[in-house]
């Protein structure tokens, strides 16, 4: 059987698709929810790389750093105090958000370790 070799205009790369940040958020989410091998499903059920999904994790861990950022730009604007508060509770959330999923990630641990005494 002979292969066929497609012309290059039919071989072109598809397009990237894009994420909102709502969607990042809701499949991060989800990677922590399902614990050890959320990643894997998450590439199943969402169609994402891997490689991707490890460049959300990643610059999530600077989160904080860019809420800072903004609010800077905020200020820098001339924002309405009411707007530069809701971003600063914005920011506080996610931290917190952070910080709690870090905490989970710590007794998980804990729970395996105590597990083996």
């Amino acid at each position: 059987m002979a292969k066929t070799r497609k012309s290059a205009k039919s071989r072109a790369k598809a397009k990237a698709k894009r994420y909102t940040p709502s969607q990042k958020e809701e499949i991060l989410a989800f990677i922590k929810k399902e614990g050890r091998g959320g990643q894997t499903k998450a590439v199943a059920r969402f169609g994402v790389t891997a490689a991707t999904l490890s460049a959300w994790k990643k610059k999530g861990k600077g989160a904080t750093k860019a809420v800072v950022r903004s609010a800077k730009a905020l200020r820098a604007t001339g924002a309405s105090k009411e707007l530069r508060a809701i971003e600063e509770l914005r920011g506080l959330l996610k931290e917190i958000a952070a910080t709690e999923g870090k905490l989970d990630e710590l007794k998980a641990a804990y729970s395996k370790a105590k597990a083996k005494l």
